[in-house]
């Protein structure tokens, strides 16, 4: 599937201009476009090449060290993807039973139904010649009756499984979810089913002890915590608590994260960067209040390093720390490098340039994630922060902050705060166009009440409360009964705003010409410095706004089939009318075709309301998509053979049966 910022590895850039990491980046972008990979001799002869010539143009010729920067590191992209793809399993070992033995290497998702986790196969115990020794398999244990009820598993334990793989298929629909690009980047070889023991087969079993390791030790530390805040929680409206604190997102159903980008505040009911720089400057603070007691003074450890190097380093591992329990997602990893680089950069007093530190902590994060460039995720969380701090930048003058009443310090506060959400929301415009086709209108108000109550309350209690509870369990749940309490306030606020009809714009995917003109715009309006008729920049974001859905011309019909599996979903069009026929299936749980590949679909092509949608019937496959379908479209009329309860019905629309 062609990237929605494929564009950009075709656009000439200086090497002048372009800081010296960013060229990680774009090197990843280029060999992401490529049709197939070259063989691994020649992304191996590139790397090194790329490297040896970086060395020996490392002085005096830096717009050539540039160039081998970014052949070196499209070499090492070639490497990780060939790497990748050679892991998967192939057709043969696809639909066959194998017994293996492996361990369970992730923290176990569970809901109801089933317990899903990763698992690292070590060998097969069937004699199978063809077994997957090595690979990292995606498991699902399903209960289906009593009988075949999931026992507990925890990260680190060895298991005995017979277990079904299939190889990852992603469905092939433009701008919707790509399963395929996502277990490349987490290495996983299948996905598979725990099997029930047949007749005169062995059993699954847990073999033996737990072996640990750095990454068994962080996800059974995520694990418990998780269990203990569930625990704490029992019967509370706590819906976001997981994914505040072990990065446990599937802990929020797809109801709540169309809320959440509706209103713009998705990247705050995860590990976002917000999140991590605020316990590590609580971190910092400490350790320089714990500096300055007569103890350390007396150890003469600040005999060796300053005090302020000594906080930044503690702030920086504390952050690692939560970034490892939290899952280590790009924004946590983004700000994780982030503040190591800023950190370096404060150790050698080499460069505090805020836009070389994002380039470094970009390309360090592409170097260890070469996919990562083409998560939305990456580029929305390094655009909020390069917005603020352009922003900030320059000849602004401000008073001292020390110098000032305390009156004036909460107005210079709250001026700033504002400063600063106007500056992240007004950078997320070209990219929520460009990934999500849709700009949420209601964004700025609902960050306006979320952002500080979330990040000066809700995680703040969560993370002190997780803290205390394997230790100190009465300390810590009243702790977290408030942070919950807290978040059902939020959730009904948010609940309110994104019911609104009016709660997004949805646009049509921006061309690369409208898009390099909105984000110009963008830069002029957060300009730090005077520019004349600056609110003329406003039309610069016009073009974007202004894009075709490209209907078909008069007398002409256009039948689009959406890929949705086993099911349908059928978009008719002609120049004036659109009719969607069948919703597509559930996939279980709030998970379905209308959210993952019908609505995704429609709003890239700048759509949001139909005339009719017609069900042909109650089948799952053809109408499980359709509760995602009455919250997140508008329609004239919906018809089909739906029973007289059916929530279809009473959707506030006429329907007809069919």
């Amino acid at each position: 599937m062609r990237s929605p910022l494929s564009f950009l590895a075709a656009v000439p850039l200086p090497a002048a201009v372009v800081p010296l990491p960013a060229a990680v980046v774009i090197a990843a972008l280029v060999v992401h476009r490529l049709p197939a990979l070259p063989p691994p001799g020649f992304a191996w002869a590139l790397l090194v090449a790329g490297l040896v010539a970086a060395v020996a143009w490392a002085i005096d010729r830096p717009a050539l060290r540039w160039v081998a920067i970014l052949a070196a590191a499209a070499g090492g992209t070639m490497i990780a993807a060939d790497s990748a793809l050679s892991k998967r399993i192939d057709a043969t070992q696809e639909g066959r039973d194998f017994v293996v033995v492996g361990r369970v290497a992730s923290m176990p998702l569970v809901d109801e139904r089933s317990t899903r986790f990763v698992f690292d196969i070590d060998d097969c115990l069937d004699g199978a010649v063809d077994c997957p020794r090595g690979a990292r398999i995606r498991l699902g244990w399903q209960s289906f009756d009593e009988h075949s009820k999931p026992m507990r598993v925890e990260p680190g334990e060895r298991w005995r499984f017979t277990v079904r793989l299939k190889r990852v298929h992603a469905l092939h629909n433009p701008d919707a979810f790509d399963a395929e690009l996502r277990s490349l980047e987490e290495g996983i070889a299948a996905n598979g089913s725990v099997r029930g023991a047949r007749k005169g087969s062995v059993s699954n079993e847990r073999l033996d002890a737990i072996q640990w390791s750095v990454a068994v030790a962080f996800e059974r530390a995520r694990l418990h915590l998780r269990d203990a805040m569930r625990a704490a929680l029992a019967g509370t409206r706590a819906e976001a608590a997981d994914a505040l604190v072990v990065g446990d997102q599937a802990a929020i159903g797809t109801r709540w994260w169309d809320a959440f980008n509706r209103t713009g505040i998705g990247h705050l009911m995860s590990i976002s960067g917000l999140h991590i720089t605020m316990l590590a400057g609580i971190a910092v603070a400490a350790a320089r209040r714990l500096l300055h007691t007569r103890a350390a003074a007396a150890s003469g450890l600040l005999l060796r390093w300053p005090a302020r190097r000594i906080a930044w380093l503690f702030g920086v591992l504390v952050a690692f720390v939560y970034a490892g329990i939290a899952g280590w997602g790009i924004p946590a990893q983004r700000t994780c490098w982030m503040l190591a680089v800023a950190g370096v950069s404060l150790f050698t007093g080499r460069t505090r340039s805020i836009s070389r530190v994002l380039a470094l902590a970009a390309g360090v994060v592409t170097m260890f994630d070469p996919w990562a460039p083409l998560a939305a995720g990456f580029w929305l969380s390094f655009a909020s922060v390069a917005a603020i701090a352009w922003c900030a930048a320059g000849g602004r003058a401000r008073e001292h902050y020390d110098a000032l009443t305390r009156g004036r310090r909460i107005a210079h506060a709250l001026a700033e705060a504002v400063r600063t959400q106007w500056a992240a929301s007004l950078a997320l415009v070209p990219l929520g166009a460009l990934f999500f086709a849709s700009v949420s209108l209601v964004g700025p108000l609902a960050n306006a009440f979320a952002i500080p109550l979330v990040s000066a309350l809700i995680t703040p209690l969560a993370i002190g409360a997780a803290a205390l509870l394997p230790w100190l369990p009465a300390a810590g749940e009243p702790m977290l009964a408030v942070a919950a309490q807290a978040t059902a306030w939020l959730l009904d606020a948010i609940a309110l705003l994104s019911d609104s009809p009016w709660a997004i714009a949805v646009v049509a995917a921006p061309s690369a010409t409208a898009l390099v003109a909105c984000v110009a715009a963008v830069m002029v309006l957060l300009a730090p410095v005077r520019v004349a008729a600056r609110e003329l920049a406003f039309a610069g974001l016009l073009p974007m706004l202004g894009a075709s859905t490209q209907a078909p011309p008069a007398g002409a019909l256009r039948v689009v089939a959406l890929d949705v599996g086993q099911g349908s979903a059928v978009l008719v069009e002609t120049a004036g009318r659109r009719l969607l026929y069948d919703a597509g299936p559930s996939w279980g749980g709030d998970s379905d075709a209308g959210a993952r590949v019908i609505v995704p679909y429609l709003r890239a092509r700048g759509i949001d309301r139909v005339d009719a949608i017609v069900v042909s019937h109650l089948d799952s496959d053809h109408s499980g998509g359709l509760p995602s379908l009455l919250r997140g479209l508008r329609f004239d009329w919906i018809g089909g053979t739906l029973p007289a309860d059916h929530a279809a019905r009473n959707a506030g629309r006429p329907f007809v049966d069919c």
